[in-house]
């Protein structure tokens, strides 16, 4: 942990996007550019960081939740819940060409649609697909489409915080989510290198499939559930979303040896006390 004190976590949103697979439920996992600043090379859920944007997006551009209804489920201010959800939908349309979201006369989103291939980052996108990077970007592109997000596809699953020790850090609301009908993900070959649908099993046993340990613990959860109602289900059911932060324990070499979560006796819960 820096001498300073450890970096504050910026705020940032996932959906574990899922199908019913011919036996348990598959997650679509992405594989991070190797070159990337965090968990290079790993495979991941989508999603990414929250902008102002996202916090602010135009009610018409938008339904199907209540922020300030949320606010006590999430521990975040009414924005902020809002926030999450939309970040979440627009890094999964950037990072995997998924776009939840329907026209505001409420037919079904064609993505081989003009107006939205160009915004997809795949071969033959148009020029404005890097538009889609930003918040004010996707708004614009929202409103000219006259596409509303349909943020009632998300339910709350678990909330996760990067180890203090770490300098990079987010504070992560993972969704869950049926993948769109009819659509077909795409990795966009910038952030994200791979893809692949995998059973949460399939991926905890695979050896060609590194995961970081927020992504392995989820799908650990995930291997639990029968299909993708009963995981949607067990997710509505909760009382309460845990703020799960694991410690880092690092080496003589101040690198990262043991992750331990909350749950386990080793785990050093006088380091988290709060402050008397």
């Amino acid at each position: 942990m820096p001498a300073e004190g450890p970096a504050t976590p910026r705020h940032s949103a996932t959906i574990i996007v899922l199908r019913d697979g011919p036996e348990t439920p598959e997650a679509l996992l992405l594989r991070r550019h190797g070159r990337s600043g965090f968990a290079a090379d790993a495979w991941v859920f989508p999603g990414g960081v929250v902008e102002d944007g996202d916090r602010t997006l135009d009610p018409q551009l938008w339904t199907g939740i209540d922020p300030a209804a949320l606010q006590d489920r999430f521990r975040l201010s009414a924005d902020l819940v809002l926030g999450m959800h939309v970040a979440a939908v627009r890094e999964t349309f950037e990072e995997a060409g998924l776009l939840l979201a329907a026209r505001a006369d409420g037919t079904t989103v064609d993505l081989a649609d003009p107006g939205v291939q160009r915004m997809r980052r795949v071969p033959g996108g148009g020029d404005r697909a890097g538009e889609r990077a930003s918040a004010a970007g996707f708004a614009a592109w929202l409103a000219e489409e006259r596409l509303v997000l349909d943020l009632a596809r998300l339910t709350y699953w678990s909330r996760w915080v990067t180890p203090a020790q770490e300098p990079r850090r987010y504070d992560t609301c993972f969704f869950v989510a049926r993948a769109p009908e009819g659509q077909i993900p795409v990795h966009d070959s910038v952030e994200t290198t791979g893809q692949r649908w995998v059973s949460a099993r399939d991926a905890l046993s695979a050896n060609d499939l590194p995961l970081i340990y927020p992504t392995r613990k989820n799908l650990e959860e995930l291997a639990r559930l029968a299909d993708v109602d009963a995981v949607v289900a067990h997710a509505e059911a909760r009382k309460e979303v845990r703020n799960v932060q694991p410690h880092v324990e690092l080496d003589a070499q101040g690198r990262p040896a043991r992750i331990l979560h909350p749950d386990e006796a080793a785990f050093p819960r006088h380091l988290y006390q709060p402050a008397r």
